[in-house]
């Protein structure tokens, strides 16, 4: 389902007078409560059974509500799989999921990332895929991925549903890297928790989210070091160019140091000659040139002055 035809299906349902719930997806509907009290339902199991007698249940228990077209409530968020069946030998007919929304409500579903945000998403270089994952809340067990699109210029980005379910991979195969990008692209996602519903978007262009990859450190000899772009990075390195932040620690402390003995600096080059005597960890990271977005992960190297490990 494209962008457009979603938001037409909105519409279509707010014009009729519901303006509390939505279509998500065939046979899927998310009912939007500000408040969890009591709400009705009218649920239909299809126009070619009208004059049918209809037998209905919610979450395989049958219900009282018989008929083509009935009415149930949704207390809470307390929402079901409705099934009709015929009523003589129960075959199945159709089903409606009802999810319930609760607008302006904290999230409850999935859980924020240490920079804030529920979906996080980054590329490793400019050739237009890009991934977004997110972190479920711990205490929810019955989790599922009801629907997703990411979307540009009106047209659907290739994605797919990576297999543990926290994650979209996704390629733009109309994106040029060698241009400016004229618009950004909308990421809508609709998680669920048993039957309550979440929303989550995300709207960028990538070259705001582009994190390389960890620097490949290749050579060492007499405290000259010597390291390489990613493999993943974009090239030519003369058009994607990047920068790096070289740093040494003292070498009982990780590379996030910042306390005293440490040396730090920025370079285009790709070498670095150290001059400490005492034991260190040499530390290098690499970042757009340009954009100054994200820097990678660092990449590490232990030298104790008379053995050493190399650590990317």
């Amino acid at each position: 389902m494209s962008k457009i035809e979603f938001f037409i299906l909105q519409a279509v349902l707010q014009l009729a007078g519901s303006t509390s719930l939505r279509i998500l997806k065939s046979n899927v509907v998310a009912l939007d409560v500000s408040d969890l009290s009591s709400s009705e339902v009218s649920l239909h199991c299809g126009e070619q059974y009208e004059g049918e007698q209809i037998h209905w249940e919610r979450n395989e228990r049958s219900i009282p509500e018989t008929g083509n077209r009935i009415t149930v409530t949704i207390d809470g968020l307390r929402g079901g799989n409705f099934t009709c069946h015929r009523a003589d030998n129960r075959d199945l007919l159709n089903y409606t999921l009802v999810l319930v929304h609760p607008v302006n409500f904290p999230k409850g579903v999935l859980t924020q990332s240490t920079h804030k945000e529920f979906v996080s998403c980054f590329a490793r270089n400019y050739n237009g895929q890009f991934h977004c994952s997110w972190k479920w809340h711990q205490e929810r067990k019955e989790r599922a991925v009801v629907y997703f699109a990411a979307i540009r210029n009106s047209s659907l980005i290739n994605c797919t549903l990576d297999s543990n379910i926290s994650g979209l991979t996704c390629i733009d195969k109309d994106y040029c890297p060698y241009s400016e990008e004229p618009r950004s692209i909308y990421l809508t996602l609709f998680v669920r928790n048993m039957y309550r519903l979440e929303e989550h978007q995300r709207t960028f262009i990538i070259r705001d989210i582009v994190q390389p990859d960890k620097v490949n450190i290749t050579k060492f000899h007499d405290d000259v070091f010597e390291w390489r772009p990613p493999g993943t990075w974009s090239f030519p390195c003369s058009f994607f160019s990047l920068s790096y932040e070289v740093k040494v620690v003292p070498n009982s402390h990780s590379c996030d140091y910042t306390g005293n003995r440490v040396e730090k600096m920025e370079t285009t080059e790709n070498h670095y000659k150290v001059n400490i005597k005492k034991p260190y960890t040499f530390c290098v990271r690499a970042q757009d040139a340009f954009t100054k977005t994200r820097w990678s992960d660092w990449s590490h190297h232990h030298i104790r002055k008379h053995q050493h490990t190399l650590e990317q």
